[in-house]
């Protein structure tokens, strides 16, 4: 699948959708029963996965933080928290390792920094662990492309400063 069509506002529409599916492996299921049916049918095979993306851009109405979360809480519930990036940057380490060691589920950031035409604009990435290191995964599964970063913990940390500490996580 060609993600060119998707790569307007950081790969928002990708990364949501991937964060869905991913979380739908681990048996958290939306709660919108269509996009759980596509999620269960991109499993099986048997839908293309244009077809979540598409269904999961439907529901997001803008691109701005508030937007996303509520795109977010109406696929995923109550417990879509947007407060990971709460406080200094050893609270905020302390609640993201927190979270990965309780819930073990990936999570979405968005950062700020230089992309491939020079341009400075936000990027969604899903975050899969932290260490040392961001270990980011695979925001377009679906094509051919590997996307997985690992970006070092002080550098992600200035980057997400940059927007403010935006993030989507699922308690």
């Amino acid at each position: 699948m060609d993600s060119t069509a998707y790569q307007a506002n950081g790969n928002l529409q990708l990364v949501i959708a991937s964060w869905v599916v991913a979380l739908h492996t681990l048996d958290v299921r939306s709660i919108d029963d269509a996009i759980a049916t596509l999620c269960d049918g991109l499993i099986a095979g048997d839908v293309e996965p244009v077809a979540l993306i598409d269904a999961v851009s439907e529901r997001i109405g803008g691109v701005d933080p508030e937007d996303v979360a509520a795109a977010a809480k109406a696929l995923l519930g109550e417990g879509v928290k947007t407060d990971l990036g709460a406080g200094d940057r050893p609270e905020r380490l302390a609640r993201v390792r927190s979270y990965q060691f309780g819930r073990r589920l990936p999570w979405v950031a968005r950062i700020v920094e230089r992309h491939d035409d020079g341009s400075i604009a936000p990027s969604w990435l899903l975050v899969e662990q932290v260490t040392d290191q961001v270990h980011t995964m695979d925001y377009n599964p679906w094509n051919d492309i590997d996307e997985e970063r690992q970006i070092p913990v002080g550098d992600f940390q200035v980057l997400w400063e940059l927007d403010a500490c935006t993030s989507l996580s699922l308690h």
